[in-house]
Protein backbone atom coordinates (compact mmCIF):
# COMPACT_ATOMS: atom_id res chain seq x y z
CA UNK A 1 0.00 0.00 0.00
CA UNK A 2 1.66 3.17 -1.39
CA UNK A 3 1.37 5.83 0.84
CA UNK A 4 -0.02 9.66 -0.71
CA UNK A 5 2.37 12.28 0.32
CA UNK A 6 2.21 14.38 -2.24
CA UNK A 7 -0.84 16.40 -3.86
CA UNK A 8 0.37 15.08 -7.64
CA UNK A 9 -0.22 11.59 -5.69
CA UNK A 10 -2.90 12.59 -4.88
CA UNK A 11 -4.56 13.91 -7.78
CA UNK A 12 -3.02 10.51 -9.16
CA UNK A 13 -5.21 8.78 -6.79
CA UNK A 14 -8.46 10.50 -7.57
CA UNK A 15 -7.97 9.99 -11.30
CA UNK A 16 -7.54 6.30 -10.77
CA UNK A 17 -10.43 5.99 -8.54
CA UNK A 18 -12.30 7.99 -11.19
CA UNK A 19 -11.43 5.49 -13.89
CA UNK A 20 -12.44 2.70 -11.73
CA UNK A 21 -15.73 4.42 -11.27
CA UNK A 22 -16.00 5.11 -14.47
CA UNK A 23 -16.00 1.62 -15.27
CA UNK A 24 -19.15 1.14 -12.77
CA UNK A 25 -19.61 -1.25 -9.80
CA UNK A 26 -21.43 -4.07 -11.47
CA UNK A 27 -18.68 -4.13 -14.10
CA UNK A 28 -15.32 -4.19 -11.39
CA UNK A 29 -13.88 -7.57 -10.45
CA UNK A 30 -13.02 -8.68 -7.12
CA UNK A 31 -9.06 -7.54 -7.87
CA UNK A 32 -10.48 -3.90 -9.19
CA UNK A 33 -12.88 -3.75 -6.22
CA UNK A 34 -10.20 -4.60 -3.44
CA UNK A 35 -7.51 -2.17 -5.25
CA UNK A 36 -10.21 0.37 -5.46
CA UNK A 37 -11.05 0.11 -2.04
CA UNK A 38 -7.45 0.69 -1.30
CA UNK A 39 -7.12 3.54 -2.84
CA UNK A 40 -10.24 5.29 -1.18
CA UNK A 41 -8.49 4.34 2.12
CA UNK A 42 -5.29 5.91 1.16
CA UNK A 43 -7.48 9.20 -0.24
CA UNK A 44 -9.10 9.16 2.69
CA UNK A 45 -6.49 9.19 4.97
CA UNK A 46 -4.08 12.05 2.98
CA UNK A 47 -7.79 14.28 2.96
CA UNK A 48 -7.90 14.13 6.76
CA UNK A 49 -4.71 15.86 7.21
CA UNK A 50 -4.64 18.28 4.35
CA UNK A 51 -8.32 18.95 3.76
CA UNK A 52 -9.88 18.95 7.51
CA UNK A 53 -12.94 19.39 7.63
CA UNK A 54 -14.40 22.26 10.14
CA UNK A 55 -15.90 20.55 12.56
CA UNK A 56 -18.22 23.55 13.58
CA UNK A 57 -21.03 24.62 11.09
CA UNK A 58 -19.68 28.42 11.11
CA UNK A 59 -18.89 30.72 8.12
CA UNK A 60 -16.01 32.03 9.48
CA UNK A 61 -14.78 28.56 10.19
CA UNK A 62 -16.19 27.03 6.78
CA UNK A 63 -14.44 30.31 4.55
CA UNK A 64 -11.40 29.93 6.63
CA UNK A 65 -10.83 26.41 5.88
CA UNK A 66 -11.67 27.33 1.96
CA UNK A 67 -9.25 29.69 1.81
CA UNK A 68 -6.49 27.42 3.08
CA UNK A 69 -6.92 25.00 1.13
CA UNK A 70 -7.14 26.86 -1.63
CA UNK A 71 -4.47 29.52 -0.33
CA UNK A 72 -6.27 32.48 -0.72
CA UNK A 73 -5.95 35.63 1.17
CA UNK A 74 -8.95 37.53 3.08
CA UNK A 75 -8.60 40.32 0.24
CA UNK A 76 -8.36 37.44 -2.38
CA UNK A 77 -11.54 35.46 -1.43
CA UNK A 78 -13.40 39.03 -1.25
CA UNK A 79 -11.74 39.65 -5.13
CA UNK A 80 -13.27 35.95 -6.22
CA UNK A 81 -16.48 36.76 -4.78
CA UNK A 82 -16.87 40.14 -5.92
CA UNK A 83 -17.39 41.90 -2.39
CA UNK A 84 -15.14 44.08 -0.76
CA UNK A 85 -12.42 43.31 1.70
CA UNK A 86 -14.18 45.28 4.75
CA UNK A 87 -17.72 43.41 3.83
CA UNK A 88 -16.05 39.88 3.60
CA UNK A 89 -14.06 40.65 7.19
CA UNK A 90 -17.17 42.16 9.21
CA UNK A 91 -19.28 39.29 7.66
CA UNK A 92 -16.67 36.77 9.33
CA UNK A 93 -16.67 38.92 12.55
CA UNK A 94 -20.40 38.28 12.49
CA UNK A 95 -20.48 41.99 12.47
CA UNK A 96 -22.66 41.85 9.68
CA UNK A 97 -25.85 40.10 8.64
CA UNK A 98 -25.52 37.68 5.30
CA UNK A 99 -27.16 38.95 2.61
CA UNK A 100 -29.24 36.96 0.29
CA UNK A 101 -26.68 38.34 -2.17
CA UNK A 102 -23.91 37.29 -0.41
CA UNK A 103 -25.42 33.73 -0.05
CA UNK A 104 -25.85 33.25 -3.56
CA UNK A 105 -22.43 34.10 -4.23
CA UNK A 106 -21.06 31.69 -2.03
CA UNK A 107 -23.10 28.75 -3.69
CA UNK A 108 -22.65 29.91 -6.53
CA UNK A 109 -18.61 30.75 -6.52
CA UNK A 110 -17.61 28.14 -4.28
CA UNK A 111 -20.09 25.72 -3.83
CA UNK A 112 -21.36 26.40 -0.55
CA UNK A 113 -24.58 24.09 -0.08
CA UNK A 114 -27.96 25.92 0.06
CA UNK A 115 -29.31 24.64 3.14
CA UNK A 116 -25.94 24.93 5.06
CA UNK A 117 -26.09 28.61 4.11
CA UNK A 118 -29.33 29.21 5.51
CA UNK A 119 -28.11 27.99 8.70
CA UNK A 120 -26.00 30.71 9.06
CA UNK A 121 -28.83 33.44 8.30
Amino acid sequence: MKLIKTRKDYHLAMAEIEAYLAKGFDNLTVEEEDILENISKRVSEYEKIHFPMPVKHDLTTILEAYMKENNLTKQRLASYLGVGNSTLSEILNKKRPLTFDFAKKLHSKINLDGNLIMEFA
